[in-house]
Order: C-alpha cells, then structure tokens, then sequence
C-alpha cells in the first residue's frame, strides 16, 4: 500500500486533513526538541559568559530564565498547530488574544524573575566597590528596591495585558493620577517624611548605632522607620525626629570619624622669659611628635599671642585614634607630659587676674581768702499763754 492508493481513498478532504495532521505532530515534534535544545544548551552558553567569575551567578541566570523560556516555545508551538487547524474567525480572533496574552505574561513572567538577579547581581558589585559597608542600611534598601521592581514589572503586564483584550489603559491613569493627586494633598507630610526614608537609605549619612550631630540634637541612631528616625540622646531620652527635617539638616556623623583633632592653647604667666618660653615651645613639639597617637606630620606648636594675663602658645594636632574614650586618654597623657616640661623649666602657668586701681580723694586746700561762715542759730521759742494746752482756769 503505497502513498497515493491511500491518497485517493481518503480523497481531496481527507488527504487535506490528513497533511493538517501531519503538521500538527511535526510542530509538536520541534517544540519538543527546542525546549530540550533550551535546557542542553542554555548552561553552557551561561557558563561560557560567566566562567571568569566566582560566584554562582551561571545556575542563578539559568534558575530564573529557563522555565520562562521553556513556557514561550511551548506557547508558541501551540500557536502554530492553532493557527495549522485554521479556526473559524471568531474562534480565530479569540485565540489569538489568548495567545498574546499567555506569551506577554510568559516574558513579564521572565522579567519578573530576572528582577531578583538582577538586584542581587548589583547589591553584589556595590559590596566589592564600596570600603565602608552599611549592612542594615542595604538590606532595606535591597527590600525596597526589589518590591518596587517586581511590582511595577506587574503593573505593566496587567496594563499590556488589558491593552491586548482592548482596554484603553489611558483612562485608569488619569483616574490614578486624580487620585494620587488627591492623597498627596491630603497627606502631603506623610508622603514628604516617606519620600525622606528613601533618601536617607540611598544617601546612607548614617546607620543604625551610629553616634550622630543634628541642629541641637545629638544622640545614637536606633532605628529608621518610614516617617521617623528615633535617636537615643545622651540623656537616655529617645528623640522621634521626622525623616523630612533630617532630609533637609545638616547631619555630622560622629562615629565615622578616621582621626581626632587637639586643638588647645597653653598661657604661660608674664614672668617667664624669651628663652624658657622658646624652651617649652620647642619640647611640647618634640614630645607630640614622639608621641604613639599622634600624627607627627600634624603637630602645631607656635608662641602665638600676647593675652592680658598670658603668654599664649597654640598646640594643634591630630590623634590617631577616632574613638572618644582613648582620646580623652591621650589629652591626658598629653597634659601631664605639658605639666612636667613646665616644671622642668621653671615656667608657671598664667592664672586669671584683675587689677583693681583705686584712686586717692583729693585733699582740701584752704585759701586766705576765704573765711567759713557759720550760719546762725535759731532764737529759742518763747511759749505764751495762747499757746499752752493748759486752759486758764486752770492754771489759777
């Protein structure tokens, strides 16, 4: 039995039928052996480009790609063997919107897994290129930043969705930007203090347990919230201060300090001389210069000012050591060392004083030509009779 006895049994319609058939299991063939070719061949192309790193970004690559792609070829075998079985118009048009739909959300699908390497693959270049690492601080970030992404990559597939079934997506957003206009008025303080969070994780000024200077305010960070930042100030209170103002401060960070700057003047009493003042000058230099904390290249010693009750002598330098508590050590040390030069050297240390002048009266100089006169004294009172309480019937 040969192909054309087989032919013309079937007939015209059959044998177009037949051929239909045919078409139909060779397509499902090829989309077989391309979904097997994608998940042979894919690693190694992967491995290939990536074969020079030492992470296993090459099975994460492959993880998120392959179950999308291995979705598009099968959506687009069935399509085919679809369109082969050549559908009525209605049914046509109707699978058509289908089709479309199932491939858009298959590839938004893709970028949708894609997102979390790729926010992976650059929280990983940000580690390696940045010396100070704020890991609390990035790992909100990182939360944020991906449920941002995933969620815009799924709003854009409902709206290229919505657009193959023929729904004007342009009037959803107009109606959400009336409204987002409307929140943003009515919580335009909320929405400025969250706006501050994000610049606040991207700018990174500070990080959870850093000791930090704001306007008149100075305390420990504890925590970064959406609308807040509390800080721990020295007097234990806990300070709530809006993410907006923060955003708009001046913020000094204490705690990210490399080195500490001394910076003090020493008054010598007037009675010390040229030669011990230059004396002292010369071994306060060479003292900070020898000193372990200090950075020598950093030493200032210099007789600088003539004050009103001291010889004043600048001493500047920079301490090697950012931590508080061994810098209040090492002025210490430092201020005894200052102590035992001056002793050495017979110099006093000026202490405060005011001089109070008080001027003498002028003394009366009598002149011949002048005479004191001395007033007169009253006549005594004469009482009379008019004048006494006593009535006169009395008195007799």
């Amino acid at each position: 039995m040969d192909w054309d006895s087989v032919v013309d049994a079937l007939g015209e319609d059959g044998s177009y039928l037949l051929a239909r058939l045919l078409l139909v299991l060779l397509i499902l063939v090829i989309t077989w052996l391309a979904r097997q070719i994608v998940t042979a061949i894919m690693p190694r192309l992967v491995k290939r480009f990536t074969q020079r790193t030492e992470t296993q970004i090459d099975d994460r690559i492959v993880e998120a790609l392959r179950p999308p792609l291995r979705l598009l070829i099968t959506l687009f075998g069935f399509w085919a063997i679809l369109l082969v079985l050549e559908p009525s118009e209605a049914l046509s048009d109707l699978t058509n919107r289908v089709m479309t739909s199932l491939v858009t959300a298959a590839i938004f699908w893709a970028l949708y897994r894609g997102a979390d390497l790729l926010i992976d693959l650059f929280q990983l270049v940000s580690q390696r290129t940045t010396r100070t690492a704020a890991p609390l601080i990035d790992d909100k970030l990182i939360i944020i930043v991906r449920q941002i992404g995933k969620a815009i990559v799924v709003l854009l597939a409902f709206g290229a969705i919505m657009e193959a079934w023929g729904y004007s997506m342009s009037g959803l957003v107009a109606g959400l930007g009336i409204g987002g206009l409307a929140v943003a008025l009515a919580a335009q303080d909320a929405l400025a203090n969250l706006i501050g969070y994000f610049v606040i994780l991207a700018d990174n000024p500070f990080i959870v347990g850093e000791y930090i200077v704001l306007s008149n305010l100075s305390g420990t960070i504890e925590s970064i919230g959406f609308r807040s930042t509390r800080v721990r100030a020295p007097d234990q209170s806990l300070v709530s201060v809006p993410n907006n103002t923060i955003m708009t401060a001046n913020v000094t960070n204490w705690s990210r300090l490399t080195k500490r700057r001394l910076d003090m003047t020493l008054g010598l009493s007037y009675g010390s001389s040229p030669g011990q003042v230059l004396s002292v000058v010369q071994a306060i230099r060479e003292m900070l210069q020898n000193h372990d904390l200090v950075q020598a290249d950093s030493v200032t010693v210099q007789f600088v000012a003539f004050s009103d009750n001291s010889l004043d002598v600048m001493i500047i330098c920079f301490m090697k050591t950012p931590a508080w508590a061994d810098f209040q050590a090492a002025k210490q040390d430092i201020n005894l060392k200052i102590m035992d030069i001056l002793a050495e050297r017979g110099v006093e240390i000026a202490l405060p004083s005011t001089n109070v002048i008080i001027e003498q009266p002028v003394p009366t100089v009598e002149r011949p030509d002048m005479q004191l006169v001395t007033p007169p004294k009253p006549e005594p009172t004469v009482s009379t009779a008019a004048d006494s309480p006593v009535p006169d019937d009395a008195a007799n």
